[in-house]
This record gives structure tokens, C-alpha cells and sequence, in this order.
């Protein structure tokens, strides 16, 4: 019997995961992309003609990569796929230990170490370490700390009915807090994730925000992980050797223009070549912005997921995040990790290279012409307010101007009040590299960017489809889908991936594995809160904190404390049994002055 056959359209992480899990489990798969190199936004951009004597061209990048701890599915994937140096992708990948801070106008910046959460109040002092030596106002402080505890202790059923109606900004009370203080909020979730906290809904900033800060709050030295070199020779090079070694049919530079249909199902595809192919099952791998034109009216009419997606206009879903790398004479390792530059109108994100990619050998020695020793990569988030030292928004700029644009804040946040303090200076720069997938050829600015993020506005999960369409043969693997991920990001286009194969595993009667998902987690300490949360959620009433007027951490805290000395166990963990829990809970409510009928 011939095994069913799959097309995979695109051949980003999404589209290589899809192949990858279908190809171990016996069916043909053909992977389509119109891309001269594999990878999409996680492909590296090697600056073309820059490399001499042997040595390989400079590597550029769409932006540094991220792997911090609650990333499951990427790093299972890697696991699976021969490196050349050896052993496994997964055993390039290099812990960061520490992270920074740097404002402008302080004498040097602030480095930040993890320490281990042990009660569900220790989140506090955690973030209060994080802001003490910055010198932010406590009240701030205090707020913002009661805000993270509410939403750690707040249910899912609330998030997803209440949070997902509100932005990120909105549930933290952003216009309360001090202007310098609402700079950092506004930063954090832009350098890290690519949101701005007022377009991005408070359910999807706020989980990955709490998995993040769980993870800086913790000592574990596989917290927050990056690549030990170039992503592409270090990945998707060896990634793209093994799927072919297992009978992947690979068609670089072969995109897929649209897509017909006969009754209910995927007829074929007609290619850019002019050709035509089929298969019995379809995989649309491709970005938000590039899959809603695909949406032709038969489509619509046959699955109203698809018809809803098609009437949405992508601007309002989609934001920009966008990397340039600064190559430098001499090697400015700064902190080993990612530093953050709150005060940066661009909010920008950098971290120094070549200290993990010793495995490699000396930078100087393996790229470029011989003289380039250190590189900077940065990640600009915010493409729409203007610079300080060019007046005009990124998107106005021309690649030029972004380049020292970058490059006049970066120095701003890093160097020194004093002669001599200078870390980053103008004799360093030896070239920089600004993102491919930015086209500035229409001659027209703003470019066209071919590697927009979905920025998952207030209520938009309604808008998002599951990766199984009601057309019988096409499934959706993209990280606009449908995850428990719910992040822009290869690890929830690779989620998706797999979500996308399972359904081609169940419609197709296959008795193969279903491919593995992992679940975001939370503490377990924050369970017992979670079903006091629901209870009152179903009741029509707010999260305990705003029943009872805590503005502040202390408050938080004190009533956590009072929760667990009231019942008489030393751990929340301990809470276990529903109805138990219940019973002390609606005692303690009582206590309180709070009634909640049963």
C-alpha cells in the first residue's frame, strides 16, 4: 500500500517541523519554498562577499535566538537531529547566565543573577531584586508585584474570558505608575516578545511573561539558552541533511501561488514555476500575512474559520521585530546573556556573540577578513517612535540611518559619565549587517517587511483557527495557530507544526504516534489559588485581590500567608483535595467577609 502522500507549503520552523514528523512516521513529503536558503525568519543571512582567505562570510541574522526554559517543543526537535560536531543540534545550544539592564544617563549597567522561587511570595523579593538596585519607586514596585501575583494566582477560565478582552498595559493599571516606570513596562515585553503591552492582549503577554519571570527567578543555568553559532550552520543546515537523508523532496526557490479545490477537499497547488502538483494531504506552513491572500472564496465557503481570518486586515495583527548585527575589531562580550536598554526609544535588545561560539574557534579566524573580533546582535522592537538622535521612526529611516541610529543609543546606555568609561566606541565598528527580509527596492520608505509577527491584539484568540480546517485534506502549521505556546515564535510555529501532523495522523487512520506537545506550566504552589479564582470566576466576581482593594506586593503576600497559616499547612502544595480545598477557602471568605453561594 503507497503511503499517503503530504505537500508542506513554506520552510520555516513550522514546515521543516511538519516534514520532520511526518517523514518518521512512513508517509512522502515534499516541502515547497520560494526562498533561495530554508529556515524563514530563524535562517541565518551570511553577508555576501565578506568572508576572505577560506574564511566564511560574516554571519547575519534576522535577530539573535532565544531559547529560555519554557520552550519544550524546539528543543525535542533539535534532540532528534545529528550535528556534525557531534552528537545532537540540541548540544550547540549555550546557556545564559546572567542578563543586564542598561539605562541611560547611570554610570555603567546593572547585571542580574537568578535565584530560586521556593514559595509562591518569593516571586516578590525575586522582582524586587530585579528593581531595587535601579532605584524605582516602591509604590511602583509594589503595584506592579501585586499585578504579577494576581495573574500568577488567577484561573484560566478568567484569563482567557476577561484578560483576553484587555491589553497587557490595561490589567497592570499602566497609567498609574511613574513615567519612568511605565518606560520599563512598556520595554520588557517588546524586547523580549515583540509586544507592545498596549496592543497585546493580557492573557498572551501576561502567560509568557510569567514563564519568563519564573525563569530569571530561578538558578537553573538552562533558563534562557542561545545558539553556539550561526543558527543556520549550526541548525537548520544539519537539519535539512537529515530530513533529506530520511526521504524529504526538498524545492528550494519553488513556492506555492495558490491553492484549488474540488468539493471539500485540496485538489492541488499551482506552483511559481507554472507547474502543478498534488498530494492526498496539504500543509499551509507560511506567515499570517502571507496565508490570508492564499484564502480564495472556496475556501471561505467551505470552513468559516478560514472565511473570518480572510476578512481581517493583517496590519492590525502584526508588528515589526527586526535584527542588525554591528561587527567590531575587538570582541565587547558585555554580560553573558541578553542586556535590555528600557530608556532606548526603539526598545532594543542586544547580546555579544563570539563568547559562545569559542567551539567555533577565534572570530577573527573563522569569519569576515581577519579584523573583525566582537559582534553586537541587536533586536529593534519598536519601529513606529522616533530616535533621539534621528528624529523620524525606524521605518522611516533608511538602512543607513537605522545603522547609526542603533548604534548612538546603544552608546548612550553603555558607556560611562566619565573619560576612559567608554565600552562601545566609534573606531570598534567595522560593518554592519541590517536584516534581509527588510526590501528597501521599491525606493519608497517604509521597505517591505517579509517577516512580520503576529502581536495577538485583545481578542483576537477568538479570530485564530486550530490547526485542523473543516477542509478534509488541508491543515495550518504556523505560529498564528492555535497553542498552548500562543507566542509568535519557533516554538509555537513548531507546536503547531506537530498539532498540524497530529490531525493528519487521525483523519488519515494512521496507527503512527502522535507527535509529542508539552503544555505551558506554572507553579503547582499557585494551584490552590487557581481554584479559589475559578470559583469566583464562575460567580461573576473579580479576582480576590480586586475584591479586597490590594494595591500593593505586601498586601499580596500577607494574605497568601494568612491563607497558609489559616488552614494550618505549612505548603500550599498540600492542597490538594477539591473539596477540602473548597471548604477552607469559603471558611476563609468568611472570615473575611466574602460569602460565595455554592
Amino acid at each position: 500500500m503507497a503511503h499517503p502522500r503530504v505537500i508542506v507549503i513554506g520552510g520555516g520552523v513550522a514546515g521543516l517541523t511538519a516534514a520532520h514528523e511526518l517523514i518518521e512516521r512512513g508517509f512522502t513529503v515534499d516541502v515547497y519554498d520560494a526562498r533561495p536558503a530554508w529556515g524563514g525568519k530563524a535562517r541565518s543571512q551570511p553577508v555576501g562577499a565578506s568572508g576572505t582567505s577560506g574564511r566564511k562570510d560574516l554571519p547575519g541574522e534576522h535577530g539573535f535566538r532565544f531559547y529560555p526554559r519554557f520552550y519544550k517543543h524546539v528543543i525535542d526537535t533539535m534532540a532528534r537531529i545529528p550535528s556534525p560536531l557531534g552528537g545532537h543540534v540540541v548540544d550547540r545550544l549555550r546557556a545564559t547566565t546572567e542578563s543586564a539592564i542598561a539605562l541611560v544617563d547611570q554610570t555603567t549597567w546593572y547585571r542580574f543573577y537568578r535565584r530560586r522561587v521556593f514559595k509562591p511570595f518569593d516571586v516578590l523579593e525575586a522582582l524586587e531584586l530585579f528593581f531595587q538596585e535601579l532605584d524605582f519607586d516602591q509604590g511602583d514596585i509594589g503595584l506592579f508585584a501585586a499585578k504579577i501575583l494576581q495573574f500568577l494566582t488567577s484561573s484560566d477560565a478568567r484569563r482567557l474570558g476577561e484578560y483576553e478582552q484587555m491589553s497587557w498595559w490595561d490589567f497592570l493599571e499602566g497609567d498609574l505608575y511613574s513615567p519612568r516606570f511605565q518606560r520599563q513596562l512598556r520595554a520588557v515585553p517588546r524586547t523580549m516578545v515583540a509586544m507592545d503591552p498596549k496592543r497585546g492582549s493580557a492573557r498572551t503577554v501576561g502567560t509568557i511573561s510569567m514563564q519568563l519571570i519564573l525563569d530569571y527567578a530561578d538558578s537553573g543555568v538552562n533558563n534562557d539558552r542561545t545558539m553556539g553559532g550561526p543558527t543556520s550552520e549550526m541548525w537548520i543546515d544539519p537539519w535539512i541533511a537529515h530530513l533529506q537523508s530520511l526521504g524529504v523532496t526538498l524545492h528550494q526557490g519553488v513556492g506555492v501561488d495558490a491553492l484549488a479545490m474540488t468539493g471539500n477537499a485540496i485538489s492541488g497547488v499551482t506552483l511559481t514555476s507554472g507547474a502543478t502538483a498534488t498530494a492526498d494531504y496539504y500543509v499551509l506552513a507560511v506567515p499570517l500575512d502571507v496565508v490570508i491572500p492564499m484564502i480564495t472564496p472556496a475556501m471561505a465557503a467551505a470552513d468559516p474559520v478560514l472565511a473570518q481570518l480572510a476578512t481581517q486586515n493583517v496590519d492590525d495583527l502584526v508588528s515589526w521585530m527586526v535584527g542588525i548585527q554591528y561587527f567590531l575589531y575587538e570582541d565587547v562580550p558585555l554580560v553573558r546573556g541578553h542586556t535590555f536598554y528600557p530608556d532606548s526609544p526603539w526598545a532594543l535588545t542586544t547580546i555579544s556573540q563570539p563568547q559562545f561560539w569559542r567551539d567555533l574557534g577565534l572570530f577573527r579566524r573563522t569569519y569576515g577578513d581577519g579584523e573583525v573580533g566582537g559582534l553586537i546582535s541587536v533586536d529593534i522592537s519598536d519601529w513606529d517612535t522616533p530616535g533621539t538622535y534621528i528624529p523620524k521612526t525606524a521605518k522611516q529611516c533608511t538602512p543607513a540611518e537605522i545603522a547609526k541610529e542603533v548604534w548612538e543609543q546603544l552608546k548612550a546606555a553603555l558607556n560611562g559619565t566619565r573619560p576612559g568609561e567608554d565600552v562601545l566606541r566609534d573606531e570598534l565598528l567595522h560593518s554592519w549587517h541590517l536584516d534581509d527580509d527588510l526590501d528597501y527596492s521599491g525606493g519608497t520608505l517604509p521597505p517591505k517587511n517579509n517577516s512580520r509577527l503576529l502581536v495577538h491584539p485583545p481578542g483576537s484568540w477568538a479570530l485564530r483557527p486550530e490547526a485542523g480546517t473543516a477542509i478534509e485534506n488541508l491543515v495550518l502549521a504556523s505560529d498564528y495557530v492555535r497553542t498552548s505556546t500562543d507566542l509568535a515564535s519557533m516554538e509555537g510555529a513548531n507546536e503547531a507544526a506537530r498539532k498540524a501532523v497530529n490531525v493528519i495522523l487521525q483523519r488519515s487512520a494512521s496507527t503512527a504516534r502522535r507527535a509529542d506537545t508539552w503544555p505551558l506550566l506554572e507553579s503547582e504552589r499557585f494551584d490552590a489559588w487557581k481554584k479559589l479564582d475559578e470559583r469566583l470566576y464562575q460567580s461573576g466576581r473579580p479576582h480576590l485581590f480586586e475584591m479586597m482593594g490590594i494595591r500593593a506586593a505586601a498586601q499580596a503576600a500577607d494574605l497568601l500567608r494568612r491563607f497558609a497559616a489559616f488552614t494550618g499547612i505549612s505548603k500550599l502544595d498540600d492542597l490538594v483535595d477539591d473539596f477540602r480545598a473548597t471548604t477552607i477557602v469559603k471558611s476563609l471568605l468568611v472570615r473575611i467577609g466574602i460569602h460565595i453561594e455554592s
